[in-house]
């Protein structure tokens, strides 16, 4: 149907918004406003070059076929000359109003009128001259405040259809929900290769077809609805390609929303069958926009799908526009892969088929299924210019060259210049069209560069057995690895073409050259330190290993490879890589510290003061180290301490090692490497394990970038691992012990219950010359921290603990001529893991006078004759006291016991007092004919009788608070006499009882039977 003048004015006036295209089609001028463009222009007019589309900027279309006459309805309308005559296009519903391009239907207007903006590019490229090129155009729909659409139609000569990209965004705030979704409509009115009647179809499965075909001779109903036509008809349908994007906001995401096929204008008036876009539901669907509905009776058909978006988002999804065969390309784009230009090597192209769209084709992605044959053309045709094989044949089983085939070009000398490579006599065509990849970047356009140079115009040098990479770049590298002084190495030779490809026809002789890249200005100024020449031959196809070890003895952070051509022309070039050669290990571990081999020696010199500096120096004897070691202190031994009873040393494993090497290596000879501020904390030796000298800096730190490149393995092996040896290096067997170390000083320590005095009361005290008060102390021997040397012990410990002399004790505030002696025990302790608990008895001597009660503190200052002795140090102080017994006379009853006083005292405040804190001192029993009594004179009439009982003393034999408690049993009646008491006592508690200087013992006499010259009465007794 046509719009009249009277419907268009109608129409205009009714709605605004089509006022522009209602003036057009009053006047003729759509030229004004219309903007059109073409997919294969000069195709569509046999059955082989494909469809003819034209596109307008409001998304309407026509397709052209063989017959040059439109597909979709009026057959004989394009854009450009009648849009209202074409019922088609693309319609967006958004707040429950329908936006899109105008129509003939007499009874519909879209409610929301024409798109606010609306706009096509012109088609890319303008037009394929050969098939397989895909042209694209964008599509920009909008409304204003609202859904914005982008349609980027895509067309692939000489397919039969077209595909349509979309991507809907609907903004933020927009009113958009499940009872008001926004829709995406595309609605055709079908014209099938010219009938208009048609009977519709839908094939299920994962994409969906919706369309229509022709009657296949009228039959009513239509022969078959859920599955295509084998034969004899043209279907026009919309096609599933990708679901939209997931997002809060999709309803259907595996199919399209909702669709018909059905009378062509039921897309454009409500009520059944329900296909209209006016609709907001549809009576059989609460969410659908169309009812799904497939017409089985022959009738002038249309087709319609919807998708339902109910959030705010971006959407992306795409579908194709099928007229003719429903069957999808196998794969999505040819892909020649190159380097952009050649010289006169052979040149080697890579061609694969691609399943995704994306350049350069993901791995995995390649064609591997069925059989895609087909050959590669240069345009225009280049003089002598062959391929090699001539055909090839990728994807399948029954494919030589896998799921890529490997073509090689050879140019000649005519055919010099810029060509376009080009697939010719493909078994299937492409959906995308051929795309070509240049050194791993996608291109614009197939273009092929060739050149009249010579086939050789580098070299590479690198590792053997790694892959050749052009052009390297940080990931892609052609990698010479470290190396080992002293240890012979090989890598290959790659003789290249100008653009970096491997001239595998090279036959020529080269020189191989090393040059220290550190020492030379430049690689062609540079001095060779080290040659080798090399033959190639066609055989090594450009590729070739040296025939024999390189050997360098010394060390170099940085070189390069040099490889200069001797035979042919003259070519000069160097490595992309360099390397370092490092030391293989520190060959020579030393110290100004004694190095015992034993590591047992209790007596070596010289001796280092634990925690004190001490040297170490490290040597590789590799001339061009001038590295920095460092040391592991983890990695250090100690000689086994020889155990003694109590159990050795106390835990294995004692022992650290802090500093570090200060001074780096001499590089004229790898030597000299040392540290002046070593400390090792304990006694005895240590060793340093294999490993405990490294240097991880001298390769890391080269220049080489070897670290970082991963050229080399992050340790110090010397043995190859994937051809790699270690960044690092170290001492590989252990050194010698070093020492002798020895405490730094040794320490004292006392506790409250240091002290234990002779007499060891409530207030303890000591007499002098007593023997003795004894003391409880630690020795600890520490190293310059003032932390324990645990292996100070057995033999290790020099310190002999019985030796009294070896403390050096002193006293101080003695009284004149008072004088400290060992006591008796010798003193006693056993050195364990560095620590001592010594028990040691003193005496200090009467003084030159008698003297009051004085305090003493005893110091000490052990030595082992080898630790430099300490300050002394207070051990405990004692409280000595000037003591005597004193014995004194009695008198009285044979009838009754006779005590006798026997106290103790001491000099204090310049008085004797009485020692009421003596509990100790031994009472010595005064026995009859033993000489502890002495009778005068001893006679017949002067002695006790024989029924006389001996003294006794108190039952705990000692004093009692100073008092000895003696006394002597009554002897009876008739029994009196006398006796003197001379009784034996310690040296300590004589006294000059008889004038002079000379202590001796106290005497008293003892009389039964008399009485005192001062008191008449011998014995009294009361009567009650």
């Amino acid at each position: 149907m046509r719009l009249t003048k009277a419907i268009c004015l109608q129409r205009c006036v009714a709605l605004p918004f089509s006022l522009l295209f209602c003036v057009a089609a009053l006047f003729g001028s759509h030229t004004a406003w219309a903007q059109t463009i073409e997919f294969n222009s000069t195709g569509g007019t046999t059955t082989t070059n494909g469809l003819h589309f034209y596109i307008d900027r409001s998304s309407k279309m026509q397709v052209r076929r063989a017959n040059n006459t439109g597909q979709v309805y009026n057959p004989n309308s394009t854009p450009t000359s009648s849009l209202t005559s074409l019922d088609n296009g693309v319609f967006i519903r958004a707040n429950n109003l329908l936006y899109g391009p105008t129509h003939t239907v007499t009874t519909f207007n879209p409610t929301g009128g024409m798109y606010s903006s609306y706009s096509i590019t012109a088609a890319s490229p303008a037009n394929p001259s050969t098939p397989g090129v895909q042209q694209t155009a964008t599509n920009s729909l909008g409304i204003t405040n609202g859904p914005q659409v982008s349609i980027i139609w895509k067309y692939t000569t000489p397919l039969d259809f077209l595909t349509a990209e979309v991507t809907l965004t609907i903004p933020a705030g927009f009113a958009v929900s499940a009872s008001n979704p926004v829709r995406y409509y595309h609605v055709f009115d079908t014209y099938l290769g010219g009938s208009d009647s048609g009977c519709g179809v839908n094939v299920a499965g994962s994409k969906r077809i919706v369309g229509t075909y022709s009657s296949l001779g009228n039959p009513t109903p239509c022969p078959v609805s859920t599955s295509l036509p084998t034969a004899g008809t043209i279907v026009e349908s919309f096609r599933e390609r990708t679901p939209p994007s997931a997002g809060p906001g999709v309803i259907a995401v595996n199919s399209f929303s909702s669709y018909c096929a059905a009378g062509w204008s039921t897309f454009f008036v409500n009520g059944s069958p329900y296909c209209s876009m006016l609709q907001l539901t549809t009576p059989t669907s609460s969410t659908g926009a169309m009812s799904q509905t497939i017409t089985t009776t022959l009738q002038d058909t249309g087709i319609g799908i919807a998708y339902d978006f109910t959030a705010p988002g971006t959407y992306v999804f795409s579908y194709d526009f099928v007229i003719g065969s429903t069957a999808v390309p196998p794969y999505d784009h040819l892909e020649i892969r190159h380097d952009g230009s050649i010289n006169l090597c052979p040149e080697n192209l890579q061609v694969l088929a691609c399943l995704s769209s994306t350049v350069p084709c993901p791995a995995g992605s390649e064609l591997n299924s069925g059989t895609l044959t087909g050959a590669i053309a240069l345009s225009p045709a280049a003089s002598g210019v062959t391929f090699t094989p001539s055909t090839f044949s990728i994807g399948g089983s029954s494919s030589t060259s896998g799921s890529t085939a490997n073509i090689i070009l050879q140019a000649t000398a005519a055919s010099a210049g810029t060509y376009n490579l080009i697939p010719t006599g493909l078994s299937d065509t492409p959906l995308n069209g051929t795309r070509c990849v240049v050194n791993g970047v996608a291109q614009s356009n197939c273009q092929l560069t060739i050149t009249n140079t010579p086939c050789v115009s580098n070299f590479e040098c690198m590792e053997t057995g790694a892959s050749y990479n052009n052009p390297v770049t940080a990931t892609n590298r052609n990698p010479l690895y470290t190396k080992l002084a002293n240890r012979g190495f090989r890598f290959d030779v790659v003789a290249l073409q100008t653009g970096g490809a491997i001239a595998n026809t090279y036959a020529g002789n080269v020189v191989v050259e090393l040059f220290d890249s550190n020492a030379a200005p430049s690689c062609s100024a540079a001095t060779a330190i080290t040659s080798q020449n090399l033959s190639f031959v066609a055989a090594d196809n450009g590729r070739k290993t040296l025939g024999s070890d390189l050997l360098l003895a010394d060390a170099y952070k940085k070189l390069g490879c040099r490889v200069r051509t001797t035979s042919g022309p003259a070519v000069t070039a160097c490595s992309s890589d360099q390397f370092t050669v490092r030391p293989q290990s520190f060959s020579t571990i030393s110290s100004n510290a004694n190095a015992d081999s034993i590591g047992a020696s209790v007596s070596a010199t010289p001796i280092v003061l634990a925690g004190n500096d001490f040297s170490l120096f490290a040597d590789t004897g590799v001339k061009g180290y001038d590295g920095l070691p460092k040391l592991a202190p983890n990695l250090i031994d100690w000689p086994n301490v020889p155990s003694v009873t109590n159990g050795g040393r106390a835990a294995p494993g004692v022992g650290s090692l802090t500093g570090n090497f200060s001074v780096a290596a001499n590089p004229t000879t790898g030597n000299g490497a040392s540290g002046a501020s070593f400390k090792y904390d304990e006694t005895g030796y240590f060793r340093l394990l294999a490993q405990a000298v490294y240097d991880d800096t001298f390769v890391a730190n080269s220049g080489s970038a070897d670290s970082t490149n991963n050229d080399c393995t992050n340790d110090s092996s010397n043995t190859l691992v994937g051809g790699k040896y270690g960044c690092k290096f170290a001492n590989i067997s252990s050194s010698n012990h070093f020492g002798r170390f020895i405490p730094h000083h040794f320490k004292i320590t006392t506790s409250a219950s240091t002290l234990t005095e002779a007499c060891p009361s409530a207030t303890g005290f000591t007499y002098f010359g007593q023997d003795g008060f004894s003391t409880n102390f630690s020795i600890t021997a520490e190293n310059s921290s003032g932390n324990k040397t645990q292996n100070y012990t057995s033999t290790f410990a020099k310190l002999n603990t019985t030796v009294y002399s070896n403390y050096q004790f002193t006293i101080v505030g003695a009284p004149a001529g008072a004088s400290l002696t060992a006591g008796t025990p010798a003193p006693s302790g056993s050195w364990l893991a560095g620590m001592v608990n010594v028990t040691a008895k003193h005496q200090i001597s009467r003084p030159s006078a008698i003297s009051n009660e004085t305090l003493i503190a005893l110091m000490a200052a052990p030595t082992d004759g080898e630790v430099p002795a300490a300050s002394a140090t207070s051990i405990a102080s004692t409280r000595q006291r000037y003591g005597r017994l004193k014995l004194q006379s009695a008198y009285g009853s044979e009838m009754l016991d006779l005590p006798v006083p026997f106290i103790a005292e001491y000099r204090n405040s310049n008085i004797w007092l009485k020692n009421v804190d003596d509990n100790c001192t031994p009472v010595v029993a005064p026995v009859d004919g033993l000489g502890a009594i002495f009778y005068s004179p001893e006679t017949a009439t002067n002695h006790l009788s024989a029924g006389e009982t001996n003294a006794s003393v108190s039952a705990t034999g000692k004093f009692l608070n100073g008092d000895g408690k003696l006394k002597f049993s009554k002897p009876g009646s008739g029994n009196s006499g006398y006796l003197d008491l001379d009784i034996n006592v310690p040296d300590w508690l004589k006294f000059p009882w008889r004038g002079g200087v000379t202590p001796i013992n106290p005497t008293a006499k003892v009389q039964f039977g008399t009485y005192k010259k001062s008191n008449q009465i011998i014995y009294t007794r009361e009567i009650h």
